[in-house]
């Protein structure tokens, strides 16, 4: 079996990277062959806790990556500009997400269903299951490439698949809904036991890609939009109706250290130290995120009472740090660092501190103290070692010596951050959310609004929960006319600009954005400068930083002493920008030359 998948990676990338060491060590193919491996019920149970690690896990490339290729994020390191807008994507010679590996360890598990000694109704069940995994990998291969080839069964040195042209897009997509809802009807309803694979985990699987196709389809000029989008509505609205009721705390969905039980939660990672731990939370403790919001991004948070920074009653304006973040949205609170400044040793790395004389610079200490709980988000902030972080915003070249948790534009982005360990942290052991109502609700609402059945009682169901649960006041969709923000896209009817925004704060840094863009046909949006904060020279001097404004490294648009904060440029000033053919990936140039019947995507040759 070793060296028919050696030969067969010789061949195309349809199996690149199929002969994956580790796998090999879970599953030692040369003590077990696929009639042994493949007997019991157990057999697949064991199988399948391999597959399930493909769902997604915690790093923050993952989670904050797409984000910064979109709107919302940036990178604040030198060079690490937006690829996309700023034109550094070139052809690769491999990999870049063209790979079959996972799909044919599943069906590698689907070829021996009906081997086994499995039961009619067990051998629907694995089938489901397997369906289910595959379709989830094939997801992301339709989103990056379009048309791929559709592979069913395990190949071999004569499968025509390694030498097949690309299949269309309407024919992996068809199968791909045609075969999860073959595992919606057969998966076993209490699934393998908690946190496993159930119908309504499927149902979710569903309402992602419908939404996701069927929108890609009716902005990018293709057929069947409806199709998708009628899918995905039929299962949003079931969950929606079946699990009406959303966790409390929007933080506590991202960083608590089980998500067993909680409201909301259909499917998460389950991570333990020692067992299997991520680092998102210990890396941004430390020196190495650089991730930050851009000032476009905080703007789009509404005020508490449900209007936007540029008419709301309540919002005090953004020249002074402190009251850029009152009565907003929580969910800012949570995403973004708020400004605090506290009484320190002078010494760089200290755990002693102390509140200044300023009320103001301990705001967000009773803030967050109030709507959050120890080992989440109460500060002061820790580095990984359990040092202070003596304020925010923590410029990179204004830090005071200390050069962890810094930002550019002073929108440091601690989403995932907790102090649930020990210090020193080295790993963490938050569960990660893979499938949850928040994101369905959101599904279901611009579902029903591209179906034309948007309405107030839908707006209740979905993302009047979402902004009941962040402290703002309920959508009403009278109220949304074409005055409502004066910086939407005209070309946006204004309820839908409303449904979109929701979907962009609540997901904000779960790593949905440029995917949403790219379906919306909306990539013309990151053709801009990425601004930070407004900040001024006279706030380092009280942040006790400088002692003139001479002294100020920050860079400001338009020049000066104080504005917005800026760190890269303009993309499209600089003669870049999105390109019309960036809307699809290009295929490896390694993957072109196995397989001469590959075309490389329109734009990309």
């Amino acid at each position: 079996m070793k060296k028919i998948i050696c030969s067969l990676l010789c061949c195309t990338s349809i199996l690149t990277g199929c002969l994956n060491n580790n796998y090999l060590e879970k599953y030692p193919l040369d003590k077990q062959t696929e009639q042994t491996a493949f007997v019991t019920y157990e057999n697949f149970k064991t199988y399948s806790w391999g597959l399930y690690e493909q769902l997604g896990e915690y790093t923050l490339d993952k989670l904050y990556g797409p984000e910064a290729e979109s709107d919302n994020m940036f990178k604040g390191t030198k060079n690490a500009e937006t690829e996309w807008a700023w034109q550094k994507v070139k052809v690769p010679a491999s990999g870049n997400g063209w790979d079959y590996t996972y799909i044919r360890r599943v069906n590698l598990m689907l070829d021996n269903v009906e081997k086994s000694q499995l039961t009619e109704k067990e051998q629907e069940h694995w089938r489901g299951i397997g369906y289910f995994f595959r379709a989830f990998r094939y997801f992301e291969l339709l989103s990056r490439f379009g048309d791929v080839v559709w592979v069913e069964h395990t190949l071999n040195n004569s499968s025509p698949e390694l030498f097949a042209p690309r299949d269309s897009r309407d024919l992996i997509a068809q199968n791909m809904l045609d075969n999860l809802k073959y595992a919606e009807e057969h998966i076993k309803a209490e699934g393998d036991g908690a946190n496993t694979i159930t119908p309504d985990v499927v149902k979710a699987l569903i309402s992602r890609f419908c939404l996701f196709e069927g929108t890609w389809r009716k902005y990018h000029g293709l057929n069947d939009a409806e199709t998708y989008l009628k899918e995905c509505k039929r299962v949003s609205e079931e969950l929606v109706n079946k699990y009406p009721k959303l966790h409390s705390n929007y933080d506590e969905v991202f960083n608590s250290q089980d998500l067993s039980g909680v409201d909301g939660i259909l499917l998460f990672r389950q991570y333990e130290i020692n067992l299997s731990a991520h680092s998102v939370s210990r890396l941004l403790m430390s020196s190495s995120s650089r991730y930050e919001m851009t000032k476009e991004a905080v703007d789009s948070y509404l005020c508490s009472d449900g209007r936007t920074i540029h008419d709301s009653k309540v919002f005090e304006g953004e020249k002074d740090p402190y009251m850029e973040f009152r009565n907003r949205d929580r969910r800012l609170l949570f995403t973004v660092c708020p400004p605090y400044k506290i009484g320190t040793p002078p010494e760089a790395f200290t755990k002693e501190w102390w509140h200044t004389d300023n009320l103001a610079d301990a705001e967000y200490f009773d803030v967050m103290k109030t709507i959050s709980s120890e080992g989440y988000k109460t500060f002061p902030i820790r580095q990984n070692g359990g040092s202070v972080l003596k304020f925010c915003p923590h410029f990179t070249q204004h830090n005071g010596g200390f050069g962890f948790q810094v930002s550019e534009g002073g929108y440091w982005v601690y989403k995932h951050l907790n102090h649930h360990e020990n210090y020193p942290v080295s790993t963490n052991s938050s569960d990660a959310p893979l499938f949850r109502m928040g994101e369905i609700m959101l599904n279901y609402a611009e579902a029903m609004w591209e179906l034309g059945e948007f309405n107030q009682n839908i707006a209740d169901k979905t993302i009047n929960k979402l902004r009941e649960r962040a402290d703002v006041a309920p959508m009403v969709l009278t109220d949304i006319t074409a005055s409502f923000d004066p910086n939407r896209d005209s070309s946006i009817h204004p309820v839908l600009w409303e449904i979109r925004r929701e979907r962009r704060v609540e997901m904000m840094g779960d790593g949905f954005r440029f995917n949403d863009l790219r379906r919306w046909k909306k990539c013309e949006y990151i053709n801009k400068q990425k601004l930070g904060r407004w900040y001024s020279a006279k706030q380092l001097i009280y942040d006790g930083l400088i002692k003139n404004e001479s002294q100020c490294k920050l860079k400001f648009k338009g020049g000066g002493k104080e504005g917005y904060i800026e760190f890269f440029g303009d993309p499209v000033k600089e003669g870049y920008g999105w390109k019309e053919y960036y809307y699809l990936y290009p295929l490896p140039l390694n993957d072109l030359a196995l397989n001469p019947q590959l075309k490389q995507n329109p734009g990309w040759e």
